[in-house]
């Protein structure tokens, strides 16, 4: 909805271009102005996106108006409404930057013409803003996510922490770390602010598919934890408050701890648990190997929030049940290699890296990367069972262009019957696995001979032909011309300028 502002001496003026608007019932609200006086009064308030302003009106004139309106609001779009007899105010008009004029008595159609064309001009605006919006709150996501793994492990410094947290408008260094599940992100700044009475509050949080990790900077941690105690029921949450920090550089511990608490609360089905009360009670007697295999069943379940909880769970029980960083290293070590077994074993063409063992943030992100690509891959073979596999064919030829390749070979390779990948290439490849081998190879051959900078001979290799004679033969029935004629129209090209 969009705010138009009529102003105009004559009311019977405003009054039907508020009909006119009201009938063709367009995504506009109309308030109405008696001078220039009052016009800008309004667009203080109402902020417009369009204006009609009459240039004849007692006191301050529509000219006058417009300088001002443009001074609240410069995107607004500017209509004067003249007669005849007011075309020496042409100049002035253009100078102002208005988007067009109506002749008075203004016209059905000029009226329903120029208002779809600014409106038309608003949507897009708007479009491109929200765009432009998603663009960037998508590039502040990924650094935002980056910048947490680095603090959660305390692999980030203070001076570091302080130009993030000021970006966020954040000035204090005090306060405590929660993790919450069951709130969405759009959740949070209302669950924070709204009837609340607390004294400044700053927050800065970092979402996750199965938590938010929330930082509140605070002098009254202890009073901001103990009210939400009382809404935990209302919006159904489960809440791990940590030990309370005082500078930037305990920050890292507080969300440790908040996690713990968290891990300890979701497993007891507890609203909300502090770590302090945690320290408290009887060690925590559910083993890792426990929580591993509820990872790999969540997992081949599909199940991604569900295993991303159990993941963090382990992760927190890893830090507290071992003395050093070496031996929870180690443990967790023995951990991923039996996770990545039981997950190739179950769902084939799972790419990976080597488990890493430098550190456990390396392995958290490890694990958490492929809990995420082996449901992406369940979901995607859920609803076509042969997509991922030729996907791979594709990525694969791409790769090992240069090899003997064969039907029989790819079809090994993806745990298809020869015969029938054979007749599902066509479907998935679109063409014959020989049509489509040659296809690739050719374009490649021809990319490589466009370049200027391999034989004939060398790109013949490169693209998985022995003999050199069957390549160009291959090559000219592809394309018409021999690979040599094209490699000497690009010698040519290239002396030639």
């Amino acid at each position: 909805m969009y705010t138009l502002l009529i102003a105009d001496d004559e009311p019977l003026e405003c009054d039907a271009i508020e009909l006119l608007v009201t009938r063709a019932n367009l995504p506009l609200r109309v308030i109405k102005a008696r001078n220039g006086k009052q016009a800008v009064e309004l667009a203080e308030h109402y902020s417009p996106h369009l204006a009609f302003l009459d240039i004849r009106m007692p006191g301050m004139d529509g000219l006058e108006a417009a300088k001002q309106i443009r001074g609240i609001k410069p995107d607004c779009h500017i209509v004067f409404l003249t007669a005849w007899s007011t075309f020496e105010f042409a100049q002035q008009a253009i100078r102002l930057g208005a988007s067009e004029y109506l002749v008075k008595p203004v016209q059905r159609k000029e009226v329903y013409d120029l208002l779809d064309r600014l409106i038309s001009d608003l949507d897009q605006k708007k479009e491109d803003k929200l765009q432009q919006t998603q663009e960037i709150r998508e590039v502040l996501n990924l650094f935002s996510r980056e910048f947490f793994a680095a603090l959660k492990f305390g692999r980030i410094n203070e001076e570091a922490m302080r130009s993030y947290f000021s970006m966020q408008g954040i000035t204090m260094e005090e306060g405590v770390a929660l993790v919450i599940g069951g709130l969405t992100e759009e959740q949070i700044p209302p669950f924070f602010q709204q009837g609340r009475t607390w004294g400044k509050l700053q927050i800065s949080y970092f979402p996750s598919i199965d938590r938010i990790t929330v930082l509140l900077f605070t002098v009254q941690n202890v009073k901001v934890v103990e009210q939400i105690v009382g809404s935990v029921d209302d919006y159904d949450l489960v809440v791990g408050s940590g030990i309370p920090f005082t500078s930037f550089a305990q920050i890292p511990q507080s969300i440790a701890t908040a996690s713990i608490a968290y891990s300890y609360a979701y497993r007891h089905h507890t609203r909300l648990q502090r770590y302090s009360e945690v320290l408290r009670m009887p060690k925590d007697i559910q083993k890792t190997s426990e929580l591993n295999m509820q990872i790999i069943s969540d997992t081949l379940a599909g199940k991604v929030e569900a295993a991303r909880t159990a993941a963090h769970q382990l992760i927190d029980t890893i830090n507290t049940t071992n003395e050093t960083e070496e031996a929870g290293i180690d443990e967790f070590h023995q951990l991923l290699t039996v996770f990545t077994y039981e997950l190739h074993k179950e769902v084939p063409l799972l790419r990976h890296a080597p488990i890493p063992k430098s550190s456990v943030m390396e392995q958290e992100i490890y694990l958490m990367d492929m809990i995420d690509t082996a449901c992406q891959a369940i979901k995607l073979d859920r609803r076509d069972r042969y997509d991922r596999p030729f996907k791979y064919v594709k990525q694969y030829l791409d790769e090992h262009m240069d090899s003997i390749l064969s039907v029989e070979d790819m079809a090994k390779l993806v745990g298809i019957n020869s015969k029938y990948f054979s007749q599902l290439c066509k479907t998935y490849l679109g063409s014959t696995f020989v049509e489509y081998l040659t296809k690739i190879r050719m374009e490649k051959a021809h990319q490589l001979l466009g370049e200027g900078i391999y034989t004939v001979r060398e790109v013949a290799q490169q693209t998985g032909f022995t003999d050199g004679n069957y390549f160009s033969r291959v090559f000219r029935q592809y394309y018409g011309y021999s690979p040599s004629s094209l490699k000497d129209a690009v010698s040519e090209d290239s002396n030639g300028h």
